[in-house]
């Protein structure tokens, strides 16, 4: 049966012939082989090197389906606007570059990673992106390959991340490393307690031992709304201890409104405007700090 010759990389495209496990042929330059790939480059100059292979009528079978054979070309084809990393792809293409020696595509991974991070706290971002869509899977990758960058940044959104993104991913990573990541955020969990309790203890004091901005005793609707206010705070910092999560619950509650009280309600938050910039300073310092074992011990 004669092989399907790939649409993609035809014949004429390239110099060079290579022939996927499913008998597509693709042709692709033989200089983009040697100047992005370590494995050809060492193939090209062996001196034994077999003239006639990688030729239309013996053309260089490897081991990849047809669809990883293009994926893994069109990331290294210049001639080409180089596609986004395909989420769904990834792993498969970053053992293919491996296994070919191809760094341009880690440190296209590396780079993309390191951009998502810097739009961690940007409203409105995409929770597609990876790091932020399955940071385990992320942290996988970084510990299967060494990359060392994009295995802190993966710890420091795990560390914050909502617990669903942790325990719905079928990724398996070393025992060792998922303890140290429920360390870090435990830590953080009993951070925002200590702002929980602080708040807590404000409420069940007297209202003139409150604040002077609180003056007015609350109504038993307002009473039931600081309750499960506060029950709210505990609940959301232990699923995602992240300081967006605390700053949200937090601004609900400020922006509340009582029908029984034709006044202005009286909120916990009204005395604890200076020491919440505060928290929130001691917060974000927390999530931003750098992890410093790598790999993680």
């Amino acid at each position: 049966m004669e092989n399907k010759i790939s649409e993609r990389f035809p014949s004429g495209y390239g110099d060079f012939a290579l022939q996927s496990s499913d008998g597509v042929i693709f042709y692709f330059p033989r200089h983009i082989l040697v100047s992005t790939s370590d494995f050809f480059r060492g193939m090209f100059e062996l001196p034994t090197s077999d003239q006639a292979q990688g030729t239309m009528h013996e053309p260089l079978v490897v081991t990849e389906t047809a669809d990883a054979l293009e994926d893994l070309l069109e990331q290294i084809d210049p001639k080409m606007l180089t596609p986004a990393l395909d989420n769904d792809k990834i792993i498969d293409i970053l053992e293919v570059a491996r296994k070919y020696q191809i760094q341009i595509i880690f440190d296209r991974f590396e780079e993309e990673i390191q951009v998502q991070y810097q739009l961690r706290n940007a409203p409105g971002r995409s929770t597609q992106l990876l790091l932020f869509s399955r940071p385990l899977l992320v942290l996988y990758i970084a510990l299967q390959h060494d990359i060392e960058s994009v295995g802190k940044r993966a710890i420091q959104e795990l560390a914050r991340c909502s617990s669903d993104l942790i325990g719905n991913d079928e990724i398996e990573i070393p025992t060792k490393v998922f303890k140290h990541i429920q360390r870090l955020r435990e830590e953080r969990i009993q951070k925002y307690r200590t702002y929980i309790d602080i708040l807590a203890k404000a409420r069940n004091r007297s209202p003139s031992k409150r604040s002077v901005h609180i003056h007015t005793t609350p109504c038993v609707t307002c009473a039931k709304f600081c309750s499960e206010f506060l029950f709210q705070l505990e609940k959301g910092v232990e699923e995602q201890p992240a300081w967006k999560t605390f700053n949200r619950i937090c601004r609900a509650e400020i922006l509340a409104k009582c029908e029984t009280c034709r006044e202005r309600r009286p909120r916990l938050l009204d005395s604890f405007v200076s020491q919440y910039i505060q928290w929130a300073m001691e917060a974000l310092k927390m999530e931003n700090s750098e992890v410093v074992a790598w790999p993680v011990v």
